[in-house]
């Protein structure tokens, strides 16, 4: 390629960013000459990920591929038009906020489950060990001192990824070491990481072994992710010199101690680098948007009232009596309160009606907005935040969403609380702070104990009254557990208000204040019942 004068200059007291600039306009040119190989084998944009508007004229040809020449070719676009639409688009910063806020909310906490007929304990020992590695995980949990930045705890980090993986497609979280305090007794650090920073080593084209910035082995399955220095968008001075530098990180290290975590929903076999979640509608997001745009400002203009004058000689400019026509260039003509202007003879005024603002607007609107949730796996009253509908109709709503929400959160606690707590507490056994006999020489003993569920907020209820008697109805059947239904009425653990529920009957007692039972009420029963079956492993607590 031949430089250019800028290049030139640059290359005089710059020559790295020269040549990366250099570089970049290659891969640039290459990725504009897309079109002309697009008409040449009949594929249209649609088929390049949906990322622009194609022509209706284009043929639709597209060719199978595998899942890495599918999605890595236009994965920089996708992720920039996601994130430009989570920040301007109301459609799509509603529906990642949907996503948080329903799937994290106040984040997904611990609830230790180990198995105890591996262990061989007692329920009182299983209860006594709960307890422990509950408040230290929740000392090491709660402060923002798990960040490498410190400014987020580890319920904050997991709405930031999730956030992340919607928005890029993907998001990594880097797992070191750093100095204990006597404040932070643990060494373990997370620091969450834009899908950006991981790439191909100085910018490369993508081969075999190297997708994406993820490194296969033989098999496929990947060993090492290469981590840019900066980020390459990065505008801050001193950044482009080195902006496709950088390292290679493994996912695991020698010990098998995770050292990088990948966060993506992996929806083809081969697939190396995850698609934002907007991908599908991107482009009917953007013309949304515009529509919209074009309509307040039709609104707007519609709001000055535009009145045409009609002359007999057809001429742009009114007619007006006399002594205005001989000073045109100096009157003030206007309308107002109490306003009278005088016409010549034979002109006639005429008001204009747009017609906005526009009576179809929101029918339409709402129209594409189903389809966008559809695709989102929204209802639509969900994405619109309007429950207009008849009461059942409402419930299925929520009830259909919550199963895709649950699924959601399913894959969270799968990829990252998960393996972030089985990291965190072989620190905590190591160091002597959590008792774990046997942890480090049986991989079973230790399966054992890194057993947990991670239940978050709960669904919400529309009729709490039914739905209480329905969860109380299943504890008395014993087809589901205390700890579990507390969770999933109330988004709090059974354990830790049982404490303060025991003080509060106490006290109601000896005071004289319990609640009287209603006529024709069964009597407590105080027999001692059988316990019920122990909550699910990782993510059926939720």
């Amino acid at each position: 390629m031949k430089l250019n004068l800028l290049d030139r200059a640059i290359a005089a007291v710059a020559p790295a960013w020269a040549a990366e600039r250099v570089h970049s306009r290659a891969r640039i040119e290459a990725l504009a000459a897309l079109p002309s190989l697009q008409a040449m084998t009949g594929t249209d944009d649609d088929a390049m990920g949906g990322a622009v508007v194609s022509p209706q004229s284009r043929r639709w040809s597209p060719r199978p591929r595998d899942a890495r020449s599918d999605t890595l070719r236009v994965l920089p676009l996708q992720r920039g038009a996601s994130r430009e639409l989570a920040r301007t688009s109301p459609i799509a910063v509603g529906a990642i906020n949907t996503n948080v806020d329903r799937v994290v909310g106040t984040g997904l906490a611990l609830s230790p489950q180990p198995n105890v007929s591996i262990l061989g304990w007692t329920p009182e020992q299983a209860r006594n060990w709960k307890s422990i590695v509950s408040a230290e995980f929740s000392l090491w949990a709660d402060s923002t001192s798990c960040d490498i930045e410190d400014t987020l705890n580890f319920y904050q980090l997991q709405g930031l990824v999730l956030r992340s993986a919607l928005e890029s497609g993907d998001c990594f979280t880097l797992m070191p070491d750093d100095e204990r305090t006597a404040m932070q007794p643990y060494a373990l650090r997370l620091q969450v990481l834009e899908a950006d920073r991981f790439g191909n080593p100085g910018g490369g084209m993508d081969t075999p072994d190297v997708s994406g910035g993820i490194k296969l082995n033989a098999k496929g399955a990947p060993t090492a992710a290469h981590l840019y220095d900066v980020h390459p968008g990065g505008l801050l001075a001193g950044q482009r010199a080195s902006m496709f530098a950088g390292q290679w990180v493994d996912f695991t290290g020698p010990s098998g101690r995770r050292r990088l975590l990948q966060h993506f929903r992996k929806l083809r076999p081969g697939m190396t680098r995850g698609v934002p979640y907007l991908a599908p509608i991107i482009d009917g997001i953007k013309q949304i948007s515009r529509y919209t745009n074009a309509e307040i400002m039709a609104a707007v203009i519609t709001a000055y009232l535009t009145v045409f004058i009609e002359t007999p000689s057809g001429s742009a400019a009114p007619v007006f009596d006399g002594a205005q026509a001989g000073n045109m260039a100096e009157a003030d003509i206007s309308l107002g309160m109490g306003t009278v202007v005088g016409l010549a003879p034979g002109e006639k005024p005429h008001t204009v009606n747009p017609g906005r603002p526009n009576p179809n607007f929101e029918p339409f609107i709402l129209a594409v907005i189903k389809q966008m949730g559809i695709a989102l796996g929204l209802p639509y009253e969900l994405l619109i935040k309007q429950f207009n509908s008849s009461f059942s109709a409402s419930k299925a709503a929520l009830l259909d969403a919550w199963v895709y929400f649950r699924g959601v959160r399913f894959w969270l606690a799968l990829s990252f609380c998960q393996p972030v707590y089985e990291t965190w507490l072989t620190e905590a056994v190591a160091i002597g702070r959590v008792p774990a006999p046997g942890f480090f020489s049986d991989p079973l003993i230790r399966w054992a104990y890194t057993r947990a569920a991670w239940p978050g907020d709960s669904m919400g209820s529309i009729n709490p009254k039914d739905e209480v008697a329905a969860y109380v109805a299943a504890i008395d059947a014993r087809l589901m557990t205390r700890e579990r239904a507390e969770w999933e009425l109330f988004g709090s653990g059974w354990d830790e208000t049982y404490v303060q529920k025991l003080t509060e009957f106490r006290q109601l007692k000896e005071d004289g204040m319990l609640p009287t039972p209603k006529a024709g009420a069964a009597a407590p029963d105080t027999a001692a019942k059988p316990v019920g079956d122990q909550p699910s492993e990782v993510g059926d607590g939720a």
